[in-house]
């Protein structure tokens, strides 16, 4: 491929580095969304905190206070979805109160239950509405469950600060050179753009980047790169900033 060799770079980027820079609508957005994903992550780890402390005190409280009865089956029943559960409701009478519950059944119990049949349960004297079965445990998650969703959700708020800090960068900081087309395809919502550049020592670097309409191959751009670390690189103009004219 054929680099122009009187190519010029837009007049804005001529300027002493660094420049200066403005955010646009988009990298605002992003922002915005990483600030949510951070600090959603709190709450969301208290909550899946609780309910992991609360069904484990349950458990413990079932094993060492719980009082058998006899319950009866009510319904037997499988919830929707890819991740279908077989699922127990029952009656049971405790304290003069008729009470029932709910209980997500092993595969080797669930074969063996019928409805209107027996089924032990274990309750709270002190508090009723704590019951499970009794042929089995209310079931726990380890303690690294409730971490895991809300550390996914930080960490998805981190890459969207991390793209905006590189973004910055490249825009404050990054050299112009002149970029070739090299491959362009649809995805959902624009087009992805591979190209290569020629930085001023003559060596060739590539890149790849977003565009709202089709480039056909050879088509000349222009891309900014950071001369200690060519791999940072960007299409001009960029998403999220806007070199101050």
């Amino acid at each position: 491929m054929t680099f122009p060799e009187n190519w010029t770079a837009p007049r804005e980027l001529t300027r002493a580095l660094p420049r200066e820079t403005s955010i646009t609508g988009i990298g605002i957005f992003i922002a915005i969304l990483a600030a949510l994903a951070l600090l959603g992550s709190i709450p969301l780890f208290v909550a899946f905190r609780g309910v992991n402390v609360r069904d484990k005190a349950s458990a413990d409280a079932l094993r060492t206070q719980g009082r058998e009865t006899t319950g009866q089956i009510v319904r037997l029943w499988r919830t929707s979805g890819k991740s279908s559960r077989s699922m127990v409701t029952y009656a049971f009478s405790a304290n003069g109160n008729r009470l029932h519950g709910d209980a997500n059944v092993p595969g080797d119990i669930w074969r063996n239950l019928r409805t209107d049949s027996a089924l032990p349960v274990r309750y709270l004297p002190s508090d009723p509405t704590v019951n499970h079965p009794a042929a089995w445990e209310l079931p726990t998650e380890p303690a690294w469950v409730p971490v895991l969703l809300p550390a996914l959700v930080a960490g998805v708020g981190m890459m969207f600060l991390l793209l905006l800090r590189r973004q910055a960068q490249v825009a404050t900081e990054g050299v112009p050179a002149a970029g070739l087309v090299t491959k362009c395809f649809a995805v959902k919502g624009g087009w992805t753009v591979r190209y290569q550049f020629r930085m001023k020592d003559g060596a060739i670097a590539g890149g790849s980047g977003q565009a709202t309409r089709r480039l056909d191959l050879g088509t000349v751009v222009c891309v900014l790169y950071l001369p200690q670390n060519p791999k940072r690189n960007a299409m001009y103009p960029l998403t999220f900033y806007r070199v101050t004219q």
